[in-house]
């Protein structure tokens, strides 16, 4: 996954709310998230739907993964 961009990947609140649009037409432009601050702190994040659908199907895999590792009470002696 790319690293996010510290000079164009972070738009205060107000600029977000006003310009949505256009920020989520250059997230997925660049396939690269936007982070939202307010009040100077990072409090959330924009992305892409392709981005999105992508860090879903890794989060599935990753619990598929993790429920077929770890054993479950049956089996346990």
């Amino acid at each position: 996954m790319k690293s996010i961009d510290l000079e164009h990947g972070v738009v205060p609140i107000s600029r977000a709310a006003s310009s949505l649009a256009t920020l989520i037409k250059r997230s997925r432009t660049n396939q690269q998230p936007m982070i939202i601050t307010q009040k100077g702190y990072p409090t959330g994040v924009l992305l892409g739907i392709e981005l999105f659908s992508k860090l879903q199907e890794l989060a599935e895999r990753q619990r598929s993964t993790d429920n077929t590792s770890v054993p479950s009470n049956s089996d346990l002696p």
